[in-house]
């Protein structure tokens, strides 16, 4: 059964990705409301911004990767009353992190199917030819969470519908001021095993195309980056973090 269960799974990333992309969206939970309201702050963890050792941290649960609307609309009790957070990350080292963390298996089933059919152990430069080439493959490739922009889960068009977003590098800081949560609660969740893929091994023409692809997301990280050099980081959806 779990063979045939592969090769279903190959088969639905070959010729239904859609239907795969859709598969992989969390499931509605109806704890969830709860668990915000406790905790009295709604995380939108977004993959590979090291959401699941905040989650760890804020809730000892796991929210899992969904966008704004996706909690507003199963968390409606929360999304009225508290605040949101988001952490975000610079485009091009999160675009290298999820590269590394499919291409070793990821976490799951469906992270080794995807990881397995659209990776298939491709050096990066390669991985980067069809990524920026190929229309479907980048299309189904950006479709999945992993490598869905950061945009998509704070935005509604140009609005940020997040109260603070805390830049990757700045994380512990940003908890402490935030969430009062202390650096060493923040145990290293989700690692990736293996070879790391460093900027540095990228010419700088495979970075300009990774950032012409995640435009939105390269001016939402540099602008949240401005906010919280020049003020204190808080209310980053009333100072216009798009504007």
């Amino acid at each position: 059964m779990g063979r045939l269960r592969d090769i279903k799974t190959m088969l639905g990333w070959q010729f239904a990705p859609a239907r795969m992309i859709e598969a992989s969206h969390p499931k509605a939970d109806p704890a969830l409301d709860d668990v915000y309201m406790k905790r009295g702050l709604i995380l939108i963890h977004i993959p590979k911004n090291a959401g699941t050792s905040v989650e760890d941290a804020l809730f000892d649960y796991r929210v899992r990767h969904r966008t704004w609307q996706e909690i507003r609309d199963n968390c409606p009790m929360a999304w009225a009353a508290l605040p949101k957070l988001a952490i975000l990350r610079d485009p091009v080292d999160r675009f290298l992190s999820a590269y590394d963390f499919l291409n070793s298996g990821g976490r799951n089933e469906m992270d080794r199917s995807f990881g397995a059919r659209m990776i298939g152990q491709k050096p990066i430069e390669i991985f980067l030819e069809k990524f920026s080439s190929n229309n479907r493959f980048r299309n189904t490739t950006m479709g999945y969470f992993h490598f869905r922009r950061q945009s998509d889960f704070i935005c509604d068009g140009e609005d940020v519908m997040v109260d603070h977003l805390i830049p990757f590098h700045l994380m512990a800081e940003g908890l402490v001021r935030i969430a009062g949560i202390r650096p060493q609660a923040l145990a290293h969740a989700n690692k990736t095993t293996g070879k790391r893929t460093q900027r540095s091994d990228l010419p700088q023409a495979s970075i300009d195309q990774i950032n012409r692809f995640y435009a939105a997301d390269v001016a939402l990280f540099a602008k949240a980056c401005d906010v919280w050099d020049t003020v204190d980081g808080l209310h980053t959806r009333d100072r216009g973090a798009l504007g």
